[in-house]
Parts: C-alpha cells; structure tokens; sequence
C-alpha cells in the first residue's frame, strides 16, 4: 500500500512539475519586421498583432484559452477577432495582471502590449 501511495505521490509531482510548459514561461522574442535596410526592432511604435501580439497570445494563452485548453469556456483565444471582441483581455493583463497566470510577462511585453492596445489594436 505504502508503495502504490508513493508511486501515486511522485506521478502527481511529476505531472504538476511539467503542468506549464517552458515555452510559457520564457520571455517572447518580438519578431522583427523587415525594411528596406533590414529588420527593424519591435517598438511601441511599430509594435502590431502580426510582429508582436499575436506571437505573446499565441505562446502565454493559447495553452489554456486555446481549442483544447481547460478555459476555453472562460475565454477562447482563436486569433484577432477574439481579442478584439472581448474588452476584459486588456484589464486581466495589463491592469489586475491576473492573467497570464503565474505573472509571466515581462516588463517589456507588457509595454509593447499596452502600446498595442493604446494604438487599436493594429494588425
């Protein structure tokens, strides 16, 4: 019994240590548009859903908003549209910071997100 309660305890364990994926946790890399004198960095100036917003979504909310993730039913993250349609995504993140869960966003993300908002949500 003791042996079945210890394989029971050290597959929760493992199950919960890789329950968020590295990815997740990692800083997002901003995609450089190209230019005539090659790729420019992501700023909040330039900062649009295709270099930037898109990827951050993507990789911070898809796992658990995505088709298959466990909140779907709370807000089901399916591209632009999605984001553009639901006006509590901005508050979550960028003001309450309850989402992403874990506070996985950097300052800098969080700065090129609140310019993104701020300039309409550019594609």
């Amino acid at each position: 019994m003791n042996k079945q309660i210890s394989i029971l305890f050290l597959a929760t364990f493992v199950i919960l240590l890789f329950a968020c994926s590295k990815r997740q946790a990692e800083e997002l890399k901003p995609e450089a548009p190209t230019g005539p004198t090659g790729p420019a960095a992501v700023t909040t100036a330039n900062v649009t859903y295709t270099n930037f917003a898109g990827a951050l979504f993507q990789t911070k909310c898809a796992n658990c908003h995505g088709p298959n993730g466990a909140l779907k039913s709370i807000w089901l993250f399916n591209g632009l549209a999605s984001i553009k349609n639901d006006s509590r995504i901005a508050n979550s993140v960028l003001v309450t910071k309850t989402m992403p869960k874990g506070g996985t966003l950097t300052v800098s993300e969080r700065e090129l997100l609140q310019a993104w908002f701020d300039k309409g949500m550019p594609e």
